[in-house]
């Protein structure tokens, strides 16, 4: 082969290749989202797995075991969220006023009694034409569409748990493939880059797991003394679930735990109006707002949550990645922000410098 077919062969295998990724690139692009959540939980499960597996080495059990210990702990949360709410739905139920029901149930045997007396085509001749179709029409639609909505939503929540299931049981040949595929050249300089940006990766997720716990327990400890000198209208109720609710607020964008909080002091401002203490124990309300504020939403979210996450990292950096990714990203960004700024980090203190050394 002469130099020209040569130059022309390999310009046809780098157009092959350009649009093979490219190809690639929008078949995963949509799902971006859950390849960071995937990452993010297998970071998380990542402790739980390398410990089971020292005593026993089946992978793929050991990676399924992990997930469930993940997601144990979510649902226990959810399932005590719920069971508290269905109490507190019987206690309204079983307290409730219902001597009104009778004109209910009168309403619905009088729509009964003129449903029978309609024929069935003239009921669809009018759904079919008018207000009345379009109506039925978009509310079909709107149930088609919630539909899907819910398989979309499970359809990312199977994938996020695939990826990171695969990434437990083959992570280390999934590394070693990237870095023979893309990554060569230097060996040494490949697995140093990864396995600090590995590090840190590590330290910064289990830091958002962290800082979750710590924020709930915060939040329970000074719901606890809040309590033991609130006046007895005004006790927060339920403090073992807000505080909770408190741990997983930090992880929702830019509002945070404020979500909890604030609405929390509004129900204790009701409180103490409807009992007639607003302004005799006025003191206790501006000491949860004060205390609350602090303690539980200002002290995690902005000065804990950077300094555990740090590492090696500068915490007003982290403070600020976070703030940029959750902004520029949404939820996602709370993880994909962290990660853009090691990876660059770490390419200009470790890859860049032997980059320049090349090209001398």
């Amino acid at each position: 082969m002469n130099p020209r077919e040569e130059t022309r062969s390999k310009l046809y295998w780098q157009i092959l290749g350009l649009i093979a990724i490219a190809l690639l690139v929008y078949m995963v692009f949509p799902y971006y989202d859950v390849l960071i959540y995937g990452i993010f939980i297998y970071y998380v499960a990542r402790p739980i797995y390398s410990a089971f597996n020292r005593r026993c080495k089946y992978g793929s059990m050991g990676a399924f075991i992990s997930l469930v210990f993940v997601m144990l702990p979510i649902v226990l949360i959810g399932i005590y969220a719920l069971s508290t709410a269905y109490i507190e739905l019987s206690e309204i139920l079983i307290h409730a006023d219902f001597g009104h029901m009778d004109y209910v149930n009168g309403l619905f045997k009088n729509i009964k009694d003129i449903a029978n007396s309609k024929n069935p085509a003239d009921i669809f001749s009018l759904i079919s034409q008018g207000d009345t179709g379009n109506i039925i029409l978009t509310q079909i639609t709107t149930f088609s569409d919630s539909i899907l909505k819910f398989f979309d939503i499970a359809f990312r929540l199977f994938l996020t748990f695939a990826l990171a299931f695969y990434l437990l049981k083959d992570g280390t040949k999934f590394r070693d493939w990237l870095t023979g595929a893309f990554l060569g050249g230097k060996p040494e300089l490949t697995k140093k880059f990864l396995d600090v940006v590995d590090s840190d990766l590590r330290a910064v997720f289990f830091g958002n797991i962290l800082t979750a716990v710590i924020t709930a327990l915060i939040a329970a400890v000074t719901f606890w003394l809040l309590n033991l000198v609130a006046p007895p209208q005004l006790v927060i109720p339920k403090p073992i679930l807000i505080a909770i609710l408190c741990g997983v607020g930090i992880f929702i964008p830019l509002v945070g735990m404020k979500l909890i909080w604030i609405p929390l002091s509004i129900y204790l401002v009701i409180q103490a109006y409807l009992y007639d203490i607003l302004y005799t124990d006025w003191w206790f309300l501006l000491l949860f707002v004060i205390v609350v504020g602090i303690a539980v939403d200002f002290i995690p979210d902005t000065l804990l949550r950077p300094y555990i996450s740090r590492k090696h990292m500068h915490a007003g950096a982290m403070l600020f990645v976070y703030v940029f990714g959750v902004v520029i990203f949404g939820f996602v960004g709370l993880f994909l922000g962290p990660m853009i700024l090691i990876v660059a980090t770490r390419f200009v203190e470790i890859v860049l410098p032997e980059l320049r050394g090349w090209n001398t």
